[in-house]
């Protein structure tokens, strides 16, 4: 399990967060474009005999770049959007990690004040949301790792992980299948509204799968195949074939 934070703000609420992680069992931490954190007092008060979790911890520029090499990515946001259906809560978002096999899985909190924005949610499989009163819907960043950890510590150890389950393509497999059929698309001239809606939900599409790389490389082929094919029959004559 990896924890996934993009651009944190404040260099304590990380300590916070790599001191639930230490609690709930939890090692692996990724930051997107943090501000500056590793020798900061505030960090090392809040994250306490936490260190080590730390000394580990990689830093990305960007969350696609985060998410190379995770099968399985759960977004955690307090927003509704077009974009962002079948919110699941912290226990069923945990049920279903549980109940998989062993993979790669990303566990995403977006910035303090505004969360992920459009294209940053398209990466998500799922959208975890915590149920909160509604006089006042917010939580601190380290409070909603520590909600959602403890339920996933709780399931799993409750129940254990299922091994009968095949393991997901990585993320970096479902990008690739994603640009073979746009490039097939525009192989063979067909034209998305300018909105990107077809983007969109072709990548939205793929993520709701639960396709192994076997599965990913035959529709790549497909596509290889299918464009090359287009290709061929729209190029124009040449003076040979004429």
């Amino acid at each position: 399990i990896h924890i996934v934070l993009v651009e944190p703000k404040n260099a304590g609420n990380i300590g916070s967060v790599v001191r639930a992680m230490k609690n709930m069992g939890l090692s692996r931490l990724h930051l997107v474009n943090p501000v500056p954190f590793r020798d900061e007092v505030e960090q090392r008060k809040m994250g306490y005999r936490s260190q080590e979790i730390i000394v580990a911890a990689r830093e990305f520029t960007s969350l696609s770049e985060a998410l190379q090499g995770i099968s399985q990515v759960f977004l955690a946001t307090a927003k509704k959007g077009k974009w962002k259906k079948d919110f699941l809560s912290p226990a069923q978002a945990a049920a279903r990690i549980a109940a998989g096999p062993a993979e790669k899985i990303a566990l995403v909190f977006g910035r303090e004040d505004k969360g992920v924005t459009t294209d940053e949610s398209q990466s998500a499989n799922y959208f975890i949301r915590i149920p909160m009163a509604g006089t006042y819907p917010s939580l601190n960043l380290s409070q909603a790792v520590m909600v959602v950890t403890y339920e996933l510590y709780k399931a799993v150890h409750e129940s254990g992980q299922v091994d009968g389950l095949p393991r997901m393509a990585e993320k970096r497999a479902f990008e690739r299948l994603t640009e073979n059929i746009w490039n097939l698309m525009k192989s063979l001239e067909l034209r998305e509204p300018e909105n990107g809606l077809f983007h969109r939900s072709l990548k939205r599409a793929l993520n709701r799968t639960r396709w192994t790389n076997a599965d990913v490389a035959v529709f790549d082929r497909f596509c290889k195949q299918m464009r090359w094919f287009a290709e061929k029959r729209c190029r124009p004559p040449q003076e040979e074939d004429k």
